[in-house]
C-alpha cells in the first residue's frame, strides 16, 4: 500500500475531510487530495505530524509495514501506566479555562489522553499558524 492510500485510509478511518486534514498540516485541500492520488509527496515535517497526530510509525505511512503502531519497549510501557490526570490538569491550566472541564475527574484516563492529544494538537497549529 503507498502513502496515499494509507492517508486515505487513516483519513476516512478518522471520519476527516481532505480539508480537515489540510488544516492539521497547514496545506491546502488540493495538497491533501494529491498526497492521496499520489501526484506529490509529502515532506518529512508533513511525515512526522501525521505520525505523531494519528500514533501511527512512520513505516505504516510509508508502506513498509500492514502494522499502524510505532515499534516501543514494552518492557518500558509496562513500568510506565502513564497517569494522565497530572499531566492534563498542568495543560488545561496553562491553556484553556478550567472551568469548562470541571467534571473531568470522572473521566477514564484513555479519554483524558485523547482530550490532552487533541488539545496539544490545536495549541501547535495555533502557534504553526503564528509563524506564517
Amino acid at each position: 500500500m503507498k502513502f496515499g492510500d494509507r492517508l486515505k485510509s487513516i483519513r476516512l478511518k478518522n471520519d476527516m475531510t481532505q480539508e480537515e486534514i489540510g488544516n492539521l498540516l497547514n496545506k491546502s485541500k488540493n495538497n491533501i487530495s494529491q498526497y492521496e492520488t499520489g501526484k506529490r509527496e509529502p515532506d518529512l515535517e508533513t511525515l512526522k505530524i501525521i505520525s505523531n497526530y494519528f500514533k501511527v510509525s512512520l513505516d505504516y505511512l510509508l508502506g513498509n509495514t500492514d502494522d499502524p503502531i510505532p515499534v516501543r519497549d514494552v518492557d518500558q510501557d509496562l513500568h510506565d501506566e502513564h497517569n494522565y490526570t497530572k499531566e492534563l490538569e498542568d495543560f488545561l491550566k496553562d491553556n484553556v479555562t478550567t472551568a469548562m472541564f470541571q467534571d473531568y475527574g470522572d473521566w477514564s484516563e484513555e479519554e483524558k489522553r485523547d482530550l490532552l492529544q487533541f488539545l496539544k494538537g490545536q495549541k501547535a497549529l495555533r502557534e504553526q499558524n503564528k509563524g506564517k
